[in-house]
């Protein structure tokens, strides 16, 4: 994982603000083993059309519903703070040993990714 920290991405007030409230309330729903930013913004590379990249990680499968709650928590966030979050969720087995393991985006995301 990349050594950066939150600091050292140009994130803005009101994004930073968005993932709090997006982590404070995905924590408050489900069992969540990380959330981690990537893409662009943790290589600053981000431009105006940019989204945030998250990846959140659960600690099982999610069924239909579940992954309609974070959604939906996603949805307001983005409408509430005017953000673009893009969320990739995967739960720790699929993560750790499933096919996710021979995909270049994991690697990009153990590269570059900062835990939230």
């Amino acid at each position: 994982m990349n050594m950066n920290n939150l600091e050292n991405v140009n994130l803005g007030i009101k994004q930073q603000e968005a993932i709090a409230k997006l982590r404070k309330k995905l924590l408050n729903i489900l069992s969540i083993t990380s959330i981690i930013l990537f893409g662009s913004y943790c290589r600053n590379e981000e431009d105006d059309e940019s989204d945030i990249d998250l990846l959140i990680i659960t600690e099982q499968i999610l069924n239909r519903s579940q992954r309609h709650q974070i959604t939906d928590i996603v949805f307001e966030i983005n409408l509430e703070y005017g953000t673009n979050f893009s969320t990739l969720v995967v739960d720790h087995d699929s993560w750790e040993t499933g096919y996710f393991t021979v995909l270049p985006i994991k690697q990009e995301i153990l590269k570059d990714g900062i835990r939230l």
